[in-house]
């Protein structure tokens, strides 16, 4: 377990992107020559934009993002210097500065536009690729990557309809140390909105009896193991949500309890990241719960148990017609949390229908 530990331990210290930022050369225009520097750093923000955010989204939200962003541009800036000053015939100034913006992908810049709405993170299904190799430390398990698999499972079954498990499609070393313009390109090469890349390592630690009172040998082998991932939006580059989780198991074969150790972190990482896509940069959503059951008893529990979910909001009654009710709630997070969560508040028999991004359907009996 001290191999394990040292390799997760330098994991931890690559979850930062490679830094990058713009560097532009313009003019500003003022009745005095603060006025026309002031402008200039605003010109520098603006020309930023316009590589960021498309036109028609710059036009519908122009209003906000000269109150919001453009009267705060000094704090966007890194740096900048004056390159010349000069007044001209009528009187007024122009400035001209070459600056340093700061568009890393987890910039003040950055969040500020995707707390705004400007950059769209609340994607209603967006194309998903994701990339996570795995490797056991003691051999090769084989068989593709357990993690993996197991991320794309989550998110399909909540409701995200299109999600590519990338498998051997790409090569990369060491997935977690990709920079922005590897993992766009990755992204690419896959037509995908949102990409999540990471590694996966798995070890056995021995007999489960190892960890059992008394110590009594089981010949069942038991492993650990852990899924790094990081998630970002392909169109910025922007990384929006970074984890890693562990998982153990056991099994009379070292391989397949290394690959039910993987498949038990990569679920939790793919919850994680269900979590962070419906619910980045919002309180709440939206979500319609159909429930059916033989009587409005029945419902009413059902009706209860949402009220009884924290994260649950504004529970409404849409309509009740012969034994099918529909709520609308407000919730922070994918609608499969929000069925578990339901589930460990009521004791009522729920059955999981179906779901969708937005909409859940349950059974009550």
């Amino acid at each position: 377990m001290k191999k394990f530990a040292i390799i997760i331990f330098s994991l931890l210290l690559i979850f930062s992107t490679t830094a990058f930022a713009k560097n532009v050369t313009v003019t500003g225009r003022g009745m005095t020559a603060t006025e026309a520097e002031n402008d200039a750093l605003r010109a520098a923000v603006e020309d930023t934009l316009g590589v960021l955010v498309d036109s028609e989204t710059l036009v519908q939200n122009s209003m906000l993002i000269s109150d919001q962003i453009y009267t705060q541009s000094r704090g966007f800036i890194n740096e900048y210097r004056v390159i010349s000053r000069e007044q001209t015939s009528g009187g007024g100034w122009l400035v001209t500065i070459n600056a340093t913006v700061d568009d890393q992908p987890n910039s003040k810049l950055m969040s500020e536009l995707t707390r705004l709405g400007i950059i769209n993170v609340q994607l209603r299904n967006p194309k998903i690729a994701v990339y996570v190799p795995e490797q056991h430390l003691n051999y090769n398990v084989g068989g593709g990557s357990g993690g993996e698999t197991a991320i794309v499972k989550t998110l399909l079954n909540a409701g995200f309809n299109f999600v590519t498990e990338v498998g051997t499609g790409l090569s990369y070393q060491n997935p977690m140390s990709m920079n922005v313009a590897q993992m766009k390109a990755a992204a690419e090469k896959f037509g995908v909105d949102i990409m999540i890349v990471g590694e996966s390592f798995s070890e056995g630690v021995g007999d489960l009896g190892n960890y059992l009172p008394g110590n009594q040998r089981t010949n069942m082998q038991a492993c650990r193991a852990r899924v790094e991932a990081k998630m970002f939006i392909v169109k910025t580059g922007q990384v929006i949500a970074a984890d890693g989780k562990y998982g153990s198991s056991y099994d009379n074969s070292e391989a397949i309890a290394a690959k039910k150790a993987l498949a038990s972190a990569g679920e939790q990482m793919g919850n994680y990241f269900v979590e962070q896509i419906t619910g980045m940069y919002t309180s709440r959503q939206g979500v319609e719960v159909v429930v059916y059951g033989a009587d409005f008893s029945k419902i009413s529990i059902v009706q209860n148990g949402l009220g009884n979910i924290p994260r649950a909001k504004n529970v409404n009654l849409s309509s009740y017609d012969g034994g099918r009710a529909v709520f609308t709630v407000m919730y922070s997070g994918s609608p499969q949390t929000l069925f578990n969560e339901l589930q460990a508040v009521t004791n009522a028999n729920l059955t999981l229908q179906s779901l969708t991004y937005n909409t859940l359907t349950i059974y009550v009996r």
